[in-house]
């Protein structure tokens, strides 16, 4: 009977401990707050199966963040991210898009979204990217978002990790015809 009692307590006192030095937030904003001091404005938020996924322009050094939040029994906690400069303070390799890889860093916590490809879309001609593994051969159809408070378009395409890390990002006009094409080694 007292070591029943014994590790009921220590059970108690355990799970007491673990609520009270938990660091998730009351928020997916507020938990990548916590990481990055000023996240700027919301460019777009888009759930996935994983968490929240969030776009951020920051105003201060014209960066753009891809940052994932995780809901948690306790709250909300920051998983990664991954930032890429805006045009407007650091030219860009190329005046139709930018390219930037975030990985899915081992140091992630929890299942993330990552890794994912993203960036900025300068050339209003661009109406789609495709997005080609260069070990597998798949295909896949990158997201882009308008957002009328920004004079640039994002664009991002979560990537399975059995695809690799070599891609051709091609972009198309309106009509289907190709505008650029572009490896992305990372």
């Amino acid at each position: 009977m007292t070591r029943i009692a014994l590790f009921l307590c220590l059970l108690t006192l355990f799970t007491f401990s673990y609520f009270l030095t938990d660091d998730s937030s009351p928020t997916a904003l507020e938990a990548i707050e916590r990481m990055r001091e000023d996240i700027g404005t919301v460019f777009h938020e888009a759930s996935t199966d994983k968490g929240t996924l969030f776009f951020l322009v920051r105003e201060d050094d014209q960066m753009i963040d891809a940052e994932f939040a995780k809901r948690t029994i306790l709250g909300w906690k920051w998983g990664n991210g991954g930032s890429i400069p805006l045009a407007s303070e650091h030219p860009l390799h190329d005046s139709a898009f930018s390219t930037k890889y975030v990985p899915n860093g081992k140091e992630n916590p929890f299942d993330s979204p990552f890794p994912m490809l993203f960036g900025v879309i300068l050339d209003p001609e661009i109406d789609s990217l495709q997005v080609v593994s260069e070990k597998t051969g798949k295909t896949l159809q990158a997201e882009i978002i308008d957002n009328e408070l920004f004079p640039f378009r994002l664009w991002y395409a979560q990537l399975p990790l059995k695809q690799g890390k070599l891609f051709s990002i091609t972009a198309f006009g309106k009509d289907g015809e190709t505008i650029i094409s572009e490896k992305q080694v990372s």
